[in-house]
């Protein structure tokens, strides 16, 4: 089988470092997946720290090291590549990739420090053919398709409320949870947001308590806690004939329907059992894996470039609101705001 030429441009936790953990054999990085993927060559690693090169070049037996993402283009003749830089680096390198011929592109979330720079990272792989996936990891694992048709099946009847609970920012961890949002109820009409009293840990990523609202009329409360404390990252779903919780971590999922024998004023609802399909691949893996195979059959990814520009416009919209204490409607007429990201 011939393998595709691969490179990581980003060696941090998601690049590289997630991996670290010698008892944890889950791969959960892009290098990680790429060189464990039959279909794919890891060929080359770009980072400006030197010992992170060195570390994981040895790591994944890697030797075509670099600091430059230029001269990484120029010599590796690459035909995939993961960029997992800070957002306000994208753009160029997207830039640099599409002018070295590479095919396939997995970019980090969020895609971009701006709207109008999506666009432009869109608008540039469409005009050179490129493959182009953002890696809302969620997307790529089939336990959230289950949940998806689980809803559209109107198993928890007609949804009543959404509630989810998140911390580490808006940008960071908010952008998973737009997405998955979208996912399950389709686009945001409008959303009202203000400045959470439980801080993220990142001044430039604030934690944002928000209510959507969906053009489908179903209505999101978006809670933020501060994971100094403890982390979590659930989302709680009340519909009329039942409830469904799960933790965004763990997939850890518990469903309740309602009893039918009872003698109250009020129906209670009662644990039971959902089927629903699991991976023992992490998002990142099956991104690798999906981005591949779309490169083969030239099919669509799971996750592409515009649901990367929607989640961006949902995270800069509610920090807009919480700015100006009044309800945004989407889609966003100014593009020029700039999010801050780790």
């Amino acid at each position: 089988m011939r393998q595709l030429r691969c490179a990581v441009i980003g060696c941090g936790r998601i690049g590289c470092g997630f991996d670290d953990p010698p008892n944890d054999k889950t791969v959960k990085t892009h290098a990680g997946s790429y060189f464990t993927n039959p279909k794919t060559k890891l060929v080359a690693l770009c980072d400006i720290d030197q010992y992170k090169l060195q570390k994981y070049g040895k790591k994944y037996n890697v030797t075509s090291l670099y600091t430059k993402s230029s001269e990484m283009f120029r010599k590796e003749h690459l035909e995939c590549v993961s960029i997992c830089t800070l957002v306000d680096t994208h753009l160029n390198l997207v830039k640099e990739a599409a002018n070295h011929g590479v095919k396939g592109i997995f970019l980090e979330k969020p895609m971009s420090d701006t709207l109008q720079n999506a666009r432009k990272i869109i608008q540039i792989c469409k005009n050179h053919k490129i493959m182009l996936a953002i890696d809302h990891k969620r997307r790529f694992d089939p336990f959230y398709h289950s949940i998806k048709n689980f809803i559209k099946q109107k198993k928890l009847g007609n949804i009543q409320l959404v509630n989810v609970y998140y911390g580490s920012g808006i940008s960071n961890t908010g952008s998973h949870v737009f997405d998955i949002l979208r996912l399950f109820f389709g686009e945001v009409y409008s959303i009202r947001g203000s400045f959470s009293k439980n801080k993220s840990a990142s001044k430039l990523d604030p934690n944002i308590d928000a209510i959507l609202e969906f053009r489908n009329g179903i209505t999101c409360r978006l809670q933020a806690l501060d994971v100094r404390y403890y982390g979590m990252l659930e989302m709680d779903i009340f519909g009329t004939s039942g409830r469904l919780r799960f933790n965004l971590e763990t997939n850890k999922i518990e469903y309740f329907k309602i009893l039918q024998k009872n003698f109250l004023v009020y129906k209670n609802l009662m644990p039971s059992r959902i089927m629903v399909k699991r991976s023992n691949k992490s998002g990142v893996k099956l991104g690798v894996q999906n981005l591949a195979s779309c490169l083969f059959s030239k099919k669509e990814p799971m996750c592409t470039g515009e649901d990367g520009y929607k989640s961006l416009e949902l995270i800069i919209a509610s920090i807009r609101s919480s700015e100006q204490g009044a309800k945004i409607r989407l889609p966003l007429i100014s593009s020029n705001y700039k999010i801050t990201s780790k």
